[in-house]
């Protein structure tokens, strides 16, 4: 084992620097943190909702209806919150497919075309 030895006042710059590092880092996880929240936070209408759990639109409904799933009500239309379509998948309480919630994302952005909201139907 060496020993090295170094002056104390290098010693505490070198030590402020790696704090001041380290807080660079932290700032970055929370910054990361917050952009996947807004990804998985994004609003979906009763239909992309629908076809994303496998059910129809009648059973979304009763879902509501029954307090089973969270929504929020949007220029008079129920719109849901993908986080709240994972929590479902997540907690079995609507059977998943063979794909993984990847996979299942993915192919639903390919299908929709980046799954932005259709205008509204009259």
């Amino acid at each position: 084992m060496k020993v090295i030895t170094m002056e104390s006042s290098a010693y505490k710059e070198l030590m402020e620097q790696i704090a001041e590092i380290a807080g660079y880092v932290r700032e970055l996880k929370k910054e990361r943190q917050r952009q996947e929240a807004e990804k998985t936070d994004r609003l979906l209408d009763t239909a992309q909702t629908a076809a994303m759990l496998n059910v129809s639109i009648r059973t979304l409904q009763r879902m509501r209806t029954d307090h089973r799933i969270e929504y929020v009500v949007v220029r008079g239309s129920c719109r849901y919150r993908l986080s709240e379509i994972q929590r479902l998948l997540d907690a079995g309480t609507v059977n998943k497919k063979e794909e993984t919630i990847d996979a299942l994302l993915h192919n639903f952005t390919l299908r929709t075309g980046g799954g932005k909201p259709k205008g509204r139907r009259t």
